[in-house]
């Protein structure tokens, strides 16, 4: 019972008290300002009874790993031996975060102990995810800004409710999870003859299966949610309505969340835990999670709030449920973990633009400044935690072995040049957060992280 290194149990609780702390921006932020007139623990007691029942399960069908199988590719994920160095990369974050910078916790504590295979996986995946997320959001504020928003300013939430809204939505996403994958993922075993190309389509028929099993679900549970809604609404008003349907949303982002970021926090421990291990664990997220709903999200929830109507508690739904069904979609991709804030920066950016070409909210300007600040700052912690990654290990050996040879430390050419190219990229986008109102530096500095992005997909690091 409890063969675990000090340094793994700090490192544990740095990560835990980092990832509860910095991302309860993206997953619980909408939620915490919607409903700021109710008292903090109501809001906590909620969040906490799916954060136990998604750990537990997972814990259950994974077979004691609480990471829901995001680590268990040994190869990009390789278990370690805790040392010292692996415990400073979740205290930089925990210290960034609280200058409301937000950070991706997937790269600040995952990439010191990925190999630059699963590195590049995971920036892959989650610059694959900011840009989707991003054309998402786009897409639906264009046809809502002036539609369902414009409706939303000029109608309280508890004048009118818009009854079978739940039930529609069902049946329409049950449609699209039932004939999607079919029309996305077309093959035919029979007409294959290598081995793995006929096995990843079999693998790709196995997830059409199970999409159209979750279509009769997906449509029942809208008429039971619409159901409910109904019979709450009849003694407590329209505006039960969006506040359940919220808390419902809510509690399906903040599961799905937590699937793609267990893996932040129990990096640090064995990829099977026992129950005493893994339930002393869940007290202590549970403990931190319920200082986060005291401090109101804390610093970090100023971005959020900086944002156009997340206050209104029938925009924040529409912000959470696209956030959830994006994130629940890169889950089923592949167990490769992911930058969420990534994915949540891409969303929120989508969406100012959406609004600011159609409801004119603020001017172009301002709405690229937004995106380019906080994109920025997400670069900026991205390398950060790639330099830590290459350099921490170094350190840490050069320390310890007598006979250490830096030449044999450094990792392969061609990714040192990436390293050296990113953190050159750092000048000119500290250049720009120094003076964010320069339309030039805007130009120049998102022209170059563009540019950096696609050279990345073109010539990854190996």
């Amino acid at each position: 019972m409890f063969e675990i290194s000090l340094f793994a149990m700090v490192g544990f609780f740095f990560a835990a008290y980092a990832v509860v702390g910095n991302d309860a921006l993206q997953t619980l932020g909408t939620f915490i300002n919607s409903n700021a007139k109710l008292h903090w623990f109501w809001l906590f007691l909620f969040a906490a009874s799916i954060l136990i029942f998604t750990f537990t399960y997972g814990w259950i069908i994974n077979g004691g790993d609480p990471s829901w199988g995001r680590l268990s590719n040994v190869k990009k994920y390789p278990v370690v031996d805790i040392q010292w160095y692996h415990t400073l990369p979740p205290l930089v974050l925990l210290i960034i975060t609280r200058f409301g910078v937000p950070v991706s916790t997937s790269f600040m504590v995952l990439t010191v102990f990925a190999t630059v295979g699963g590195m590049t996986s995971m920036l892959t995946k989650s610059l694959t995810g900011y840009l989707l997320a991003f054309a998402v959001g786009l897409g639906v504020y264009l046809v809502i800004s002036r539609t369902l928003e414009q409706f939303f300013k000029k109608t309280p939430a508890g004048e009118k409710a818009p009854w079978g809204l739940a039930s529609i939505a069902g049946i329409l996403i049950a449609i699209g999870v039932f004939f999607l994958p079919d029309m996305l993922i077309n093959c035919d075993p029979s007409q294959l003859t290598d081995a793995k190309e006929i096995k990843t389509c079999n693998k790709r028929l196995g997830v059409i299966d199970k999409y159209k099993g979750y279509a009769p679900v997906i449509a029942f549970s809208g008429f039971v949610i619409e159901a409910i809604i109904y019979a709450v609404s009849r003694k407590f008003g329209n505006v039960a309505y969006w506040v359940i349907l919220q808390w419902v949303t809510t509690g399906y982002l903040w599961g799905v969340w937590l699937i793609q970021d267990f893996a932040n926090i129990f990096v640090f421990l064995p990829r099977e835990l026992s129950a005493v291990e893994s339930f002393v664990g869940l007290a202590v997220i549970t403990l931190l999670l319920a200082y986060t709903f005291w401090n109101r999200g804390g610093p970090v929830q100023k971005i959020l709030q900086a944002k156009t109507a997340v206050t209104d508690i029938r925009s924040a739904t529409i912000i959470d449920f696209i956030y959830a069904s994006l994130l629940f979609f890169f889950k089923e991709v592949s167990a490769i973990p992911m930058s969420t804030t990534f994915v949540f920066l891409g969303l929120i950016a989508g969406r100012e633009y959406g609004f600011t070409l159609m409801d004119r909210s603020m001017s172009f300007f301002k709405a690229c400044r937004l995106s380019l600040s906080d994109a920025c700052k997400a670069f900026i912690g991205l390398v950060i935690s790639i330099d830590m990654a290459v350099g921490l290990p170094i350190m840490g050996k050069a320390l310890s072995e007598s006979d250490f040879s830096l030449a044999e430390a450094l990792p392969s050419q061609s990714y040192m040049n990436f390293i050296l190219i990113a953190n050159l990229l750092l000048i000119p986008v500290a250049i720009y957060l120094t003076k964010q109102d320069s339309k030039i530096r805007m130009v120049m500095t998102g022209g170059m992280l563009a540019v950096a992005t696609v050279a990345f997909f073109v010539m990854p690091p190996t």
